[in-house]
């Protein structure tokens, strides 16, 4: 159980310790901070926050010798389809940290680090004078459910909202592949984001759904789900190949952020691969830039010869070449 009223107490305590007996101009440092592998001016800390009751598992990555009340841009990153934050805090999140920015990476529900959502197998029993039960659950992993994922954004950005290092006011989102299409919801739904850069982002999802003739057999779904005809969840059904995760198809029909592009009020880059073999860019990045156009600053680049997976590797430094810029311009006013 976690004691809220001592943990307040105990913070409360440490932050008026810290305004006595560190000078303004003093370098701020925490034990926690850990070193970058590769990046010798940057730090890490690992966090846990919540998400919807659900403990979820963050880094946050920064220039090292921030002096106390210094404040940063933050951008907070969206990984892909079965991406982890460990895969950003690699390069990418280091890159932007190099750059000045507080990055935070984190994994959501069931993935990687982060606890899962539980589902209560049995009827519940009677909770005792505590209001604890004891159940069995199944523990939900690797599940591809977009609605669930979007609330662990929301949590994320109230996270760094509240990081004593970063400017609330200049928060940034970048997202990629799955995660393009999480940052362009996440803008229409937000007004803390300043600023989006999504690459090679899946716009809509529906479109898969009705190509493939599913589209139908996903409400079907969603209805027998009500009803618990079938599992609640949809785990290990459907994967497609090469993609590790189970899509929640029923939840699919509901995300679609090109939608909501006439809700965005920020600057927003988009960076889409010539050579897409998961969708056509025309229904996905292209469109929500043609929406966008004469709104808010935009921009669409679309990288010559480059396939899905090239923005991690061969044209990671020319896409970073355009995004860093990007933020610094909307960010830091550069």
């Amino acid at each position: 159980m976690i004691e809220f009223g001592r943990f307040r107490t105990a913070a409360l305590l440490s932050l008026l310790i810290l305004a006595v007996a560190v000078p303004a101009s003093a370098e701020l440092v925490t034990s926690h901070e850990k070193a970058v592998n590769g990046y010798p001016d940057l730090v890490r800390r690992s966090v846990e926050f919540w998400s919807d009751g659900t403990r979820l598992a963050g880094d946050i990555t920064y220039p090292k010798g921030l002096k106390a009340g210094e404040k940063l841009p933050c951008i907070v990153l969206c990984h892909g389809w079965g991406g982890k934050k460990s895969h950003l805090n690699i390069q990418i999140g280091p890159m932007f940290a190099q750059a000045g920015y507080v990055v935070f990476t984190f994994d959501y529900r069931g993935w990687g680090e982060s606890d899962s959502r539980l589902v209560m197998l049995d009827p519940m029993p009677k909770p005792g004078a505590d209001g604890k039960v004891t159940v069995t659950a199944l523990a939900i992993r690797e599940l591809v459910d977009p609605l669930d994922q979007q609330e662990d954004i929301d949590a994320a950005l109230s996270f760094v909202e509240g990081e004593s290092i970063v400017d609330a006011d200049r928060i940034g989102i970048w997202g990629s592949s799955f995660g393009g299409g999480h940052v362009i919801w996440r803008a229409a739904h937000d007004r803390r984001v300043k600023c989006v850069v999504s690459q090679v982002g899946a716009m809509d999802q529906r479109l898969g759904l009705i190509r493939s003739n599913a589209l139908a057999k996903a409400q079907a779904d969603k209805i027998k789900r009500a009803r618990g005809e079938i599992p609640p969840v949809p785990l290990g059904d459907d994967k497609p190949e090469g993609l590790v995760g189970s899509p929640y198809y029923d939840r699919f029909m509901d995300f679609v952020p090109v939608d909501y592009t006439d809700r965005i009020t920020v600057p927003v880059m988009i960076i889409d691969a010539e050579l897409e073999h998961y969708f056509d860019n025309r229904d996905h990045g292209q469109r929500v830039y043609e929406k966008l156009v004469g709104r808010v600053p935009v921009e669409f680049h679309e990288f010559k010869g480059m396939k899905h997976y090239d923005v991690y590797s061969k044209n990671l430094k020319d896409a970073m070449a355009l995004e860093i810029p990007w933020f610094d311009k909307y960010l830091k006013g550069e």
